[in-house]
Formats: structure tokens, C-alpha cells, sequence
């Protein structure tokens, strides 16, 4: 009787806990979403997880109340967190640990945020938010001390009719500032240290439909002109500063007639795009993504240190990540309810071997834990990227073990193999994964060498034989000299 209470007692705590004790922040209940990539032929192909969730904070879990549809994410490189919680008109500041730091809401006696959409934090902890519908950017200090406005850029590009509703921002260590704003169309706007315009950088280019332009040009009464929708050029929704200081930027508006164009650039000073693009297909996320549900729509994007890029698509709730390449590293995540799934991801930020995605929908953030398959693949492109080739090999050998049909290890091992002027075998690894490119540089390599390493043996064969046809030959002519001579005698 006594052991049927303690069991009783024992089975009633372990419901108590299960449905009440640890239902917050976080539960785990497996995967709830396919990961995978692509092959040669652009089918989906499944592959091991690369992050599974770990935790999903609410504002009550984090002591700050609820949220109300946040916008923003920034990770600083101490590990420090900061959420733009947009319709309570403040930013919320915290460390690694989801530790409460900081509120930023009521600032310069009495002032105060009006709908912020961004943040961004420079080396030195300068703080720039921002201020969507105070159309200006607000600067803190280190001890979240405000410290200036920056308003409207004074310039005859912008005009007077045009707001300027800053959504995202980076800045540059010259403390240049580039911002996104709703409206605004011709690029991003680049702005000075001292708060003047400077130009706009990274225009999209206008694309128009050979039909609609000839209907235009010679069809098109000029009522009809006045009728059809202006061809402006498509806004970029998303910012991101990499370390070498390129700017990476998204396109998530885009219609279902321009999916399969860039929607991910990478600009450089000058602001050319020079995104590599050398995978299977272009870094555009879905290949086989029909209809407006089903399109790929980028909101957000984050660069590791060795240039692998994650991009969020808030259409379907998945993550794309690239190498430098352009090569297609995994896809993971879905829209739903369960733990690990989203409503609208808004924004997407690394830090060690964490990802953090905002929910706006959720309103909460929701942690991802780098799975070992995903940890081999990193460091495999990261010691590549440093020049360690000789250490590459046996990372893309441990990434075969977890996923035999990894075409991304093979196209590494062959990369590595080709580093390393073991082109025959890169030829092997390099033919397994349809890498025509790279398998075309393994073969030249491979058949230079083979020049080389036999062209004593080839030219010996050569002066040999010369030697015994010219030998052959002129006994021929001896022998039908003398029997010529011969024949004369008779």
C-alpha cells in the first residue's frame, strides 16, 4: 500500500511538471520541418538538419511584457540583443543569456519613438534606430545616452512630396550611413557621418515586359498611358553590413512574373552587385516554388565571418544558406503553430552557432542550435576560405558519413583535391557531383601533368622509332639499289 502511494505520488509530479513546470520558454517535441537541398537537376533533395529549435521567448519570458509586432533583430559580436519592438514604440536590450539590459523608449526629456522598424549597432556601441514614423534616425551613445537626430537628408533627389520613413539601417566604420526607406526607390540612401546626403548607391534595374513596352510605345492611347502603372524600379526591403564592409541586400516584393531574379545582392563600394553565383541554380531560395504561396520572398539576411549567407523567406518561414560560391549549403523551417515552426518571420540573426528568428506573428524569438552536420559544414567552407586546404578533406569526408548523397562534399573534396594537385582524384569526386566547371579545371591540370610526368618516355618512344623507320628505310634503299644493280647485269 505504501509503495502504491509513492508511485501515485511520483506519476501525479511528473504530470504536474509536464503540464505545468517546463511549458516555458521552451519545449521540444521534435523537428517540425523538412530540411534539404538541391541536386544537379534542381530537385529537392533531403538532407540532415542543420539547426533544430532549442527555445522560443515570449516578452513575458522575458520579464519586459508582450511584444507587439517587432520588426527588427541585431546581435552585436559581444553577444548583446537588441528587438525593435515596433507598436510599443521601443527597443529592447538584452545579453547572450536573454538577461534584461536595457529599454529605450523614452528619450531627450520626453521624446519618444513613434512605429521603430530597425536597429543597428556600431564596433563601438553606437546606437542607430530607425524612428519609421517620426521619418528620422535616432543615435544613443554606450551608456544609452541619446545623442542626435538625423533627419531628413536635404537634397533636389528626394522631393518635397516624398517621405523619408526609414525602415533599416548599417553603418560603415567611416560612420556612413545606409538606410532603407519606405518610398523611396532609387537605391539605398547613403548618408554622411554629419547627417548630409551623399547619393544613392545599388538602384535596382527596371525590367519591362517586351509587350507592354510596344503596346506603350505604338498601341497606347495617351489616356491609356495615364491609366497604366508606372514602371519604377523594386525597393529593397532588407540590409546587411559584412565584415570586408559589402552591403548584402534582399528583395522580397518581388511579383511571380520576375521570380528567378537576383533577390539577394551583395554590393560593393560602388555599389555593383558582385554576388558569385556558381551552384546549381541561382541563390533565389525555391526552384520549384509556384504561385504567390508558394514563392520564395527574402525579408532578411545574415554573413558569417567566412562569408556563408543565411537568408529568411517570411512567405513560407524557411531558411536558405549559401557559401561564397553561391552554392546551396541547406533549406530548413515552415510556417505553423508547433514549437520550431513560424507565423511571420520577420528577421534573421547568427551568433556563434545559434540562429535567432523574430516572429512577428508569434510575437516572440525562437533559437536554432547548429546540428554536428551543420557544425562539419561550416568549418569545412571556413577552413577553405582561410586557405587550409590540407585540413579541408577530412570535413567534407565527416559530412559524407552523415549525408552520402552531399553533392556540396563532393564538389568540396574536389576543390580540395584540386588545392592540394591531386587532380586525378578530383576528377572522381568533381564527376560524382555533375561539377562540369571545376571538373574541366581537374582534367586540365591532370593531363598538363601527365605531359609532364611522361614526356621523357614519350619522347624516347619517339627518337626510337624515328631511329628504326630512318634504319628500315635505308636498308630498303640498299637492298633496291642492289637489286637494281643486279638486274643490269643480266
Amino acid at each position: 500500500m505504501r509503495k502504491e502511494k509513492w508511485l501515485l505520488l511520483i506519476l501525479s509530479t511528473l504530470l504536474i511538471l509536464v503540464l505545468f513546470g517546463f511549458a516555458s520558454p521552451s519545449v521540444k517535441a521534435g523537428v517540425p520541418y523538412d530540411s534539404y537541398t538541391y541536386n544537379y537537376w534542381l530537385d529537392p533533395v533531403k538532407s540532415p538538419h542543420p539547426f533544430v529549435p532549442s527555445q522560443e521567448w515570449t516578452g513575458e519570458d522575458l520579464g519586459v511584457g508582450a511584444l507587439n509586432n517587432p520588426n527588427d533583430l541585431f546581435i552585436t559580436n559581444e553577444g548583446f540583443i537588441y528587438i525593435v519592438d515596433t507598436d510599443n514604440h521601443r527597443v529592447l536590450i538584452f545579453d547572450e543569456h536573454f538577461e534584461f539590459q536595457q529599454e529605450l523608449k523614452e528619450f531627450n526629456n520626453g521624446d519618444s519613438f513613434n512605429s521603430p522598424r530597425g536597429v543597428f549597432v556600431t564596433a563601438d556601441n553606437l546606437i542607430y534606430v530607425a524612428d519609421t514614423d517620426h521619418e528620422r534616425i535616432v543615435v544613443f551613445n554606450q551608456n544609452y545616452d541619446f545623442e542626435r537626430f538625423i533627419s531628413r537628408p536635404e537634397t533636389h533627389l528626394i522631393t518635397d512630396t516624398t517621405s523619408f520613413r526609414p525602415t533599416k539601417l548599417a553603418i560603415d566604420e567611416a560612420g556612413r550611413i545606409y538606410t532603407l526607406a519606405i518610398g523611396i526607390n532609387s537605391g539605398i540612401v547613403e548618408i554622411n557621418p554629419d547627417g548630409t546626403f551623399q547619393g544613392f548607391m545599388g538602384a535596382t534595374e527596371v525590367s519591362v515586359n517586351p509587350v507592354t513596352y510596344l503596346w506603350r510605345r505604338y498601341i497606347a492611347t495617351q489616356e491609356q498611358k495615364r491609366r497604366m502603372e508606372l514602371i519604377i524600379p523594386t525597393e529593397y526591403n532588407n540590409i546587411y553590413l559584412d565584415d570586408e564592409e559589402f552591403i548584402y541586400v534582399t528583395r522580397g516584393n518581388i511579383s511571380v512574373s520576375e521570380y528567378g531574379t537576383d533577390v539577394i545582392r551583395r554590393l560593393n563600394p560602388t555599389g555593383v552587385n558582385v554576388l558569385r553565383d556558381f551552384g546549381y541554380g541561382p541563390p533565389i531560395g525555391d526552384y520549384r516554388a509556384r504561385g504567390e504561396q508558394q514563392i520564395t520572398r527574402f525579408n532578411d539576411i545574415t554573413v558569417t565571418d567566412f562569408q556563408v549567407y543565411s537568408a529568411l523567406d517570411g512567405n513560407n518561414g524557411k531558411i536558405f544558406s549559401y557559401d561564397y560560391d553561391g552554392n546551396l549549403l541547406y533549406v530548413f523551417g515552415s510556417n505553423g503553430n508547433r514549437f520550431g515552426n513560424f507565423r511571420q518571420a520577420v528577421a534573421l540573426e547568427q551568433y556563434q552557432d545559434k540562429l535567432l528568428v523574430l516572429d512577428s506573428g508569434k510575437n516572440s524569438i525562437i533559437t536554432f542550435e547548429m546540428t554536428q552536420y551543420a557544425k562539419l559544414v561550416n568549418e569545412a567552407i571556413s577552413l577553405h576560405y582561410e586557405g587550409l586546404y590540407n585540413e579541408v578533406a577530412s570535413k567534407w569526408e565527416q559530412v559524407l558519413k552523415l549525408n552520402a548523397n552531399s553533392d556540396l562534399a563532393y564538389i568540396g573534396l574536389g576543390k580540395a583535391m584540386i588545392r592540394n594537385e591531386e587532380y586525378k582524384q578530383a576528377m572522381h569526386y568533381l564527376n560524382l557531383a555533375n561539377d562540369r566547371e571545376n571538373y574541366t579545371k581537374a582534367f586540365t591540370h591532370y593531363r598538363r601533368e601527365l605531359i609532364i610526368e611522361n614526356f621523357a618516355t614519350v619522347m624516347t618512344i619517339l627518337f626510337v622509332s624515328l631511329f628504326i623507320f630512318i634504319t628500315i628505310r635505308f636498308f630498303w634503299k640498299l637492298k633496291k639499289k642492289w637489286m637494281l644493280g643486279e638486274e643490269s647485269k643480266i
